[in-house]
């Protein structure tokens, strides 16, 4: 059973991982830009970037393979390293220049960073490390004043000036485009400015990268510039084995397993939210499945020992009905009868009695489709040999439901509660919403609206993992009832 259960493990582990790369592909694709969610657009770039980096979403995806030039301020000057735009320049945003942000806040500025891409050499070229397509503001243009300034003091006598005048049509003047300048204030409070203008081209007024530019022509450019002199040097990063798992799904991954997700919107952990919440969602699901599965076990048996039979036909008939209502319904009328009965245990925990509310409305309308079942697995036994011999002897109803025909059932039965175990931990996603339940299900439903990913990630790996493990226990079960069953 050892190896059984090593091997069963492994596989988990391989299972759990494919889940948690399947669903950070979607999450990357289906919550798009979600700055714009927690991030004021009026606050700018700089917000956006320096939300992204206490996230760690400023990382590679999947594996960081990411090179970047490396601007390091050679000085030992009192102050900071600044790469800046002029005015009239877009340069040092379009190509993410981002400042290393020392440990300490009394340490100063000395690096910056720029083009994070993957695999980046001196070959890359500009254009593909910059994240807007134009390196200066587009140039407004200047519509021209038909009105003259004067007017004439006699009106024209001519035939043609008595006609009404047309407007001249007029072209509107576009102002010189701005040039791509970048500045830079090194820490001994030296300035020099580096004038990208060979590195662009200008169509119609838009000025953007050159095609044929590259990063090491904006190497060479700084580190040769006459008034460097070596102050400011310019290199690109190097690759290294322990980096290329700094990327954003292995730390995904790794807050998952250890539920250390931070909520977007509360800051707060996971494995605190789970501990607050999962109460709310227990108190709900295992009041309601274990008392659901013994009540449809006891109806099920009943209906099957009397197959073909009028207790039959109408358990069947019941069971039907009930399947075809939608849970809503139940959910609907059960809150409007605890409305007019007792309104304050209609919504919400205000008394500890409210919750056998919604406990009642999942074991009635689970209790259609359990019978059903049930009874189709139950009817495989009640008509086998020992059976016939155990009612020849006179053994009574109960004793030969629950004491041999059950036993023998135990395999699908398993195997059907298995199923149920991830929503025993995650609680009802309707039931807790609709009734004001601070569970873990109303918690996955707020975070899809909030867009709050980390959290849904979090609850997706706790589920998953429940089954798995669910699935393992069920294993091990099959061999305990039944004895023609052997882990290898």
């Amino acid at each position: 059973m050892g190896s059984f259960i090593l091997r069963r493990l492994i596989q988990a582990f391989f299972t759990l991982f494919g889940v948690m790369v399947l669903t950070f592909a979607l999450f990357n694709v289906i919550s798009g830009d979600v700055t714009a969610t927690y991030v004021n657009p009026k606050l700018g770039r700089p917000a956006k970037l320096a939300w992204l980096k206490k996230n760690r979403l400023d990382l590679p995806p999947y594996v960081n393979l990411w090179r970047q030039m490396v601007f390091t301020d050679k000085t030992n000057g009192p102050g900071n390293l600044e790469i800046t735009n002029t005015e009239d320049s877009l340069v040092t945003d379009a190509l993410l220049f981002e400042p290393v942000i020392p440990e300490s806040d009394a340490e100063k500025i000395r690096q910056f960073l720029a083009g994070p891409v993957s695999l980046l050499s001196r070959t890359t070229l500009l254009a593909e490390i910059s994240e807007t397509e134009r390196w200066v503001p587009q140039p407004a243009s200047i519509e021209p004043d038909p009105t003259p300034t004067t007017q004439p003091t006699t009106q024209p006598t001519t035939q043609a000036a008595t006609q009404p005048a047309t407007q001249p049509t007029t072209q509107p003047i576009m102002q010189e485009p701005a040039r791509p300048i970048m500045v830079v204030n090194l820490c001994d409070g030296s300035t020099f400015s580096l004038d990208l203008s060979k590195f662009s081209t200008n169509d119609n007024g838009r000025v953007t990268s050159n095609s044929s530019a590259n990063c090491g022509d904006l190497i060479d450019l700084i580190n040769n510039h006459p008034e460097n002199n070596g102050k400011l040097v310019v290199s690109i990063s190097s690759l290294s084995f322990g980096n290329m798992f700094n990327s954003q799904f292995f730390w995904h991954f790794a807050d998952s397993v250890t539920f250390q997700n931070r909520s977007f919107k509360t800051e707060e952990k996971l494995i605190s939210i789970v501990a607050e919440r999962a109460k709310y969602s227990l108190a709900i699901t295992i009041p309601a499945m274990a008392l659901g599965w013994f009540f449809a076990m006891i109806i099920a048996s009943i209906v099957a020992y009397y197959r073909g039979g009028l207790i039959d036909k109408f358990g069947v008939f019941l069971s039907v009905l009930g399947m075809c209502i939608p849970y809503l319904v139940y959910m609907i009328a059960g809150q409007a009868i605890v409305f007019l009965i007792a309104p304050k245990a209609a919504w919400g925990l205000s008394n500890i009695a409210n919750i056998y509310v919604p406990i009642t409305i999942a074991i009635i309308a689970g209790l259609g489709y359990n019978v059903r079942f049930y009874r189709t697995v139950i009817l495989d036994q009640v008509h086998q040999d020992y059976v016939r011999t155990a009612r020849a002897k006179g053994a009574s109803l109960p004793a030969i439901l629950f004491k041999h025909v059950l036993k023998n059932c135990m395999l699908p039965i398993l195997t059907a509660l298995v199923v149920s175990i991830p929503f025993m931990i995650m609680g009802s996603l309707l039931l807790e919403r609709f009734f004001g339940v601070p569970g873990l299900g109303s918690l996955m439903l707020t975070s899809v609206t909030d867009r709050d990913v980390p959290i849904i990630s979090g609850l997706t790996f706790l589920t998953a993992a429940i089954y798995v493990i669910g699935l393992l226990i069920t294993d091990i079960l099959y061999a305990v009832f039944d004895p023609r069953i052997r882990l290898k």
